[in-house]
């Protein structure tokens, strides 16, 4: 083989290119601190190292909107907390309204004042936004004020304006959380009277068994459940002017009514004002009906105020004491659901971050770069380059004319 000036030079710059090459690799990793600067210095690292930080950020994501939703479940426990106490207070003004041997009207007036005075207070919490400017029991429908300032003329009760939906947020790879809970599950369907039947007439050989259930209080957005054994009928809200005509209409029209084993009817009579229940056959029954009166807990505190103030009349605020209690344990239930969520919350946060300390170890692992030995590396890679420069300056002072001179 024959060397050439020019080929012995070319292999000496090419050898320090080379030295040089590796010399900026190893700098570059150890200003970074990484082991892996692009794809082709470790294809399968790479490819592993990219998994691992895309599981990183979608577990950051879940530690974010755990953060929301723990921020919006505390709100919404102080507020409903607020509500408890405001509504133990209407309970205790109930307590002395239904001592009506010494209350006196001017106390039924001022009685009604303070009651309409919470019950403002508590229409105001029920529609608290959070810190984006959403309301807190619209459901879904966050944008939404979920019950009017005050009774509609259209409807004359409040009528609940959001929807039935939650949002849930993804908070795990398999498990998501409410962050809050809507309105109606909370004020609505308070059972504010139950309603027993004032006359059973006795069935036999020839005749059917019939009970008798008086209605005199109605009031709108009212909803009324009968139920008769296994069987249960229900109404929607009644509207601005209700009428037993309406209730009669709405339990007939119930899809479980066709097959019921009576009639019902508008008492006539003696039996005005009454839910008439006939049997279809003769005999006696064993089942004695009942029937639940429902409404939101701000339209009953408002029919408890006009109870006070003389313009309803019925058994409202014999009742106020029971139907207080229905709507405080309501609340006191979706108190201890939201605590539930919270402190799942609070599990599952501590878990995320378990997870992403093993991940950003198991990254670390792969990427990271190991000083000890880059450092020795890089010592070493100066010393070639050094070799390789002096010798390429060696080598360029050989020629052949060199050798004749």
């Amino acid at each position: 083989m024959r060397l050439s000036t020019f080929m012995i030079q070319q292999s000496g710059v090419k050898s320090m290119l080379d030295q040089q090459s590796r010399l900026n690799q190893t700098q570059l990793q150890l200003a970074s601190g990484k082991r892996i600067l692009t794809p082709a210095d470790d294809p399968i690292g790479a490819a592993r190292a990219l998994d691992l930080r895309e599981e990183s950020r979608k577990y950051g994501q879940y530690q974010d909107n755990i953060t929301v939703a723990r921020s919006r479940l505390s709100m919404e426990e102080a507020t409903l907390s607020g509500m408890t106490d405001i509504l133990q207070r209407v309970r205790e003004l109930a307590v002395r309204a239904n001592n009506s041997a010494t209350l006196k009207a001017e106390d039924k007036a001022s009685i009604a004042r303070e009651v309409r005075q919470a019950l403002g207070e508590l229409v105001g919490l029920a529609n608290s936004k959070n810190a984006n400017g959403e309301y807190l029991f619209s459901g879904s429908n966050s944008h939404t004020q979920p019950y009017p300032d005050s009774p509609t003329a259209a409807e004359g009760y409040y009528k609940y304006q959001g929807n039935d939906s939650t949002r849930l947020l993804q908070i795990g790879p398999s498990r998501r959380i409410a962050d809050g809970d809507p309105g109606n599950r909370i004020f609505e369907s308070v059972v504010t009277a139950t309603l027993q039947p004032d006359t059973i007439t006795d069935g036999g050989a020839t005749r059917p068994e019939v009970q008798t259930i008086p209605i005199t209080r109605l009031t709108a957005g009212s909803d009324y459940e009968l139920k008769v054994g296994a069987l249960t009928l229900a109404t929607g809200p009644l509207d601005a002017d209700p009428t037993l005509g309406e209730i009669v209409t709405a339990l007939q029209a119930n899809p479980a009514y066709g097959s019921a084993p009576f009639t019902l009817s508008e008492g006539t009579g003696a039996d005005s004002g009454k839910l008439v229940i006939t049997w279809n056959a003769n005999g006696n029954v064993t089942d004695i009906a009942r029937m639940e009166k429902r409404d939101n807990t701000f339209s009953f505190i408002d029919q408890f105020a006009q109870a006070l103030e003389g313009t309803l009349t019925g058994s409202v605020i014999e009742d106020s004491l029971y139907a207080l209690d229905n709507a405080m344990e309501n609340i006191n239930a979706t108190r201890a659901s939201v605590g539930a969520r919270l402190n799942a919350l609070e599990q599952q946060f501590q878990l995320n971050e378990q997870f992403v300390l093993e991940m950003e170890k198991n990254l670390s692992g792969i990427q990271d770069l190991d000083y000890t030995e880059a450092i020795s590396r890089f010592n070493l890679q100066q010393v070639g380059l050094q070799a390789a420069q002096q010798a390429f300056i060696k080598v360029q002072n050989l020629s052949l004319f060199n050798f004749l001179r």
